[in-house]
């Protein structure tokens, strides 16, 4: 279809161009510019290729037809049916590309399509050989790469050292997350992005059509440098740019890698602890109350998970070590649950939960808590918790604060005895560019990281002054996160969502502007026109704070 409407277009520019000629007096002979023998095409279906073929001599007629009804002189015949290119039908990762339309260094070839978009984990058999072939040799973690990927590197190939120039529809992803960081140094070795769609959902009339998130982008030879570069927004506008980077901004080709340590001088993340006890370490609302004369407090712990924090669920856990599973291991609901732990990591397949059966009254994984505040309850140091997994329909990531006596669960990132300003930073529109950009994705929603997306937000130098300011502005938003009552989800409701968007809480929205505001101000004093500019000021101070460390 690319191919087809591609011809007709051209042919419509062809008689567009004899029209304009007609029309100021110039006399010329007909000669067509524009013929079938130009197209070529892969295909790995056989019926689609006949189809291609086809289609293209269908299209040849009605531009034919087209051509006579808007140009009396000029007629072009249909008959008898000319080669359309060269249709191939074959794998095209396991083709030559340069055989099939072998090409100088000064011959202009557009090489375009819309390749298959499978996440690593979604490849048959068959793919994942594709991808072994095609990069075992290059790249190192090449099976963390979607599909997608391959088409980007062959074209990258095709085209180096010439003036062929290429594009495609993607999916979003290999422009997010770390596969920026897997895949981007290699094709950027060879090429340049000329001109980007950012990204846009997309879907067609096909029966079990599913709308996906896609990008389009266009690479051309690093010797070409194409003078005008463009990026277009989803809302049809468009920005000139000297360089665009791989995450489709105005910006030097600066790449965020995962980073083990905090760039900006951050508190560490860390992951929650993680239980791996089968359920029973872990109790419910309603267990826990019927325990709570038995088992003392520092025993019996609130225990938050990404889903408990955001929809208000309620539950414990069993937070002990040797010597306190020792004084309370009579206590009958202790002795059951820690019998069950031991027989759940007995039969686990992990060597380390099997080496876990042990100790079965302790959190297989127990995070940094005991080294941030030992055993004993802590209530006077706060806890930043950021859900792992957020919905992609709100506008923020409900990040929270729980007192330290809180164990956090490993579906939750936690920032231990954290300075309340941070939690501003995390909350605001600029960190959440920086997540959309460099992070990845769970399916399509956010999957925040500490090394992909914490430790590598770049943050200028801020006053006591902007750190008291942006503090007082988060006091107000977890007042009225209190005062409104429900759940953090239905008080960020998904005003993004395509289908059934439910608005954010008024009043809490207007307070996350306020922050924003202020915060956009630290980065730059008269605010910023969009998230584009947000992001490429950002990626300039990453490379700027990187060169620095260097």
């Amino acid at each position: 279809n690319f191919l087809i409407i591609t011809y007709k277009e051209l042919r419509q520019l062809e008689i567009d161009i004899l029209k304009e000629l007609n029309n100021m007096g110039t006399s010329t002979m007909y000669v067509p510019s524009v013929t079938l023998d130009q197209f070529y095409g892969i295909e790995i279906e056989d019926f689609a290729c006949d189809v291609t073929r086809l289609s293209l001599w269908i299209a040849e007629h009605q531009m034919n037809v087209k051509l006579h009804q808007e140009i009396k002189d000029a007629v072009r015949p249909t008959l008898p049916l000319k080669k359309a290119g060269d249709i191939v039908c074959g794998n095209a990762l396991r083709l030559d590309w340069s055989k099939i339309l072998p090409h100088e260094e000064k011959d202009e070839v557009y090489l375009f399509g819309n390749p298959p978009y499978l996440g690593s984990s979604l490849q048959d058999k068959k793919q994942k050989e594709d991808m072994e072939l095609l990069f075992k040799s290059v790249l190192s973690k090449y099976k963390n790469l979607d599909y997608i990927s391959c088409w980007f590197y062959k074209g990258a190939c095709y085209i180096t050292g010439t003036k062929a120039k290429c594009s495609f529809v993607s999916t979003n992803s290999i422009c997010q997350g770390e596969q920026v960081g897997l895949l981007w140094p290699t094709l950027l070795d060879m090429s340049e992005i000329f001109f980007a769609y950012q990204s846009f959902k997309w879907s067609n009339s096909a029966r079990k059509n599913a709308g996906v998130t896609v990008s389009i982008i266009g690479l051309e030879s690093k010797e070409e440098k194409t003078e005008a570069r463009w990026i277009y927004a989803a809302n049809g506008m468009r920005r000139r740019a000297e360089e665009i980077s791989p995450y489709l901004v105005a910006s030097k080709s600066v790449i965020v890698p995962r980073t083990a340590s905090p760039i900006n001088g951050f508190p560490r993340m860390v992951k929650g602890s993680q239980p791996s006890d089968g359920g029973n370490l872990i109790l419910s609302q309603e267990d826990a109350n019927k325990v709570k004369g038995e088992i003392p407090n520092n025993i019996l712990r609130r225990y938050v998970g990404a889903k408990d924090y955001i929809n208000g669920y309620s539950r414990y856990c069993l937070w002990m070590n040797d010597k306190t599973y020792k004084e309370y291991k009579n206590v009958p609901l202790i002795q059951d649950r820690v019998s069950k732990v031991y027989s759940f990591r007995q039969s686990a397949k992990s060597s380390a939960a099997r080496k876990g059966s042990t100790t079965p009254w302790e959190f297989l994984q127990r995070g940094e808590y005991a080294s941030a505040y030992g055993e004993d309850i802590v209530t006077n140091k706060r806890t930043i918790v950021a859900p792992r997994v957020s919905s992609e329909s709100r506008m923020y990531i409900p990040f929270g604060i729980v007192d330290s006596s809180v164990i956090i669960s490993d579906s939750a990132m936690a920032i231990y005895d954290a300075p309340l300003w941070l939690l501003g930073l995390l909350e605001s529109r600029i960190h959440m560019t920086w997540l959309r950009a460099v992070g990845g994705r769970l399916k399509t929603d956010y999957r925040y990281s500490a090394g992909l997306v914490y430790n590598t937000f770049p943050v200028p130098e801020m006053s006591t002054r902007r750190k008291n300011e942006i503090e007082n502005l988060v006091l107000n938003i977890l007042d009225i996160r209190e005062e409104e009552g429900g759940t953090l989800a239905e008080l960020y409701g998904s005003p993004l969502a395509e289908k059934n968007p439910k608005p954010m809480n008024a009043r809490l929205l207007e307070a996350h502007q306020e922050l924003d505001r202020v915060v956009d101000r630290a980065y730059k004093p008269s605010g910023f026109k969009d998230d584009a500019e947000r992001l490429s000021m950002l990626l300039e101070m990453y490379a700027e704070k990187v060169k620095d460390v260097k």
